[in-house]
């Protein structure tokens, strides 16, 4: 017996696929894009910033990752881009607004005292990527550690300098490799962090 494909049931079939294609692709989620801040910062005030002056790490030998020299130009490099392009301009004596950053890393079972060097960035027992900050953290809802985020996210902070507090935090599942150093990657990573910035409070006009 010989059977016909009909014309209009193919037609509709591809259309359901495609369709349901379609949605699996609408419906799977990217890597994660988030921002929090102190809804007491009126952020118009700041105009000018500068780095935090912190500790730099010491290369991790054996299994860590280690610290690039070249990944850390390229990461300073595009977020003062982002910075500008948001109207700041740098200021080394005066700034009004203090920056700093860090990428997680993979857990280590094994305890590091420079790991515990101060609150804000500091891991406890995992490797870290960045630098050892001292500046209060308190005032920031919903703030997360870097230990609680996946590995290979990169942060960026925003710093009032007048209180050595924490007013934004942004961060973007990157799943950067500390290991290796690209231009593009870093520059898209840290163009999606920055996105969120400044904050639009919900009640602005």
């Amino acid at each position: 017996m010989h059977y016909t494909t009909n014309p209009t049931k193919a037609v509709l079939w591809t259309a359901i696929a495609t369709l349901l294609l379609m949605l699996h692709t609408a419906c799977t989620p990217g890597p994660a894009i988030s921002s929090t801040y102190n809804q007491e910062t009126n952020f118009r005030n700041y105009q000018t910033y500068a780095w935090y002056k912190a500790e730099l790490p010491s290369p991790i030998s054996g299994s860590g990752a280690g610290y690039s020299t070249l990944l850390d130009q390229q990461i300073k490099q595009a977020i003062e881009s982002e910075l500008v392009k948001d109207g700041l301009s740098p200021n080394e004596e005066t700034p009004d607004l203090l920056i700093a950053y860090d990428i997680a890393l993979p857990a280590n079972t094994t305890p590091d005292a420079d790991t515990t060097y101060a609150p804000g960035f500091g891991y406890g027992y995992s490797y870290w990527y960045g630098y050892r900050y001292r500046y209060n953290t308190t005032a920031l809802p919903g703030y997360k550690s870097i230990a609680s985020l996946p590995p290979g996210t990169i942060i960026v902070d925003l710093i009032d300098p007048d209180n050595n507090t924490l007013i934004w935090r942004g961060w973007y599942e990157a799943d950067i490799d500390p290991t290796l150093a690209g231009g593009h990657q870093i520059n898209k990573a840290i163009a999606n962090v920055m996105a969120n910035y400044p904050p639009i409070p919900a009640n602005a006009e």
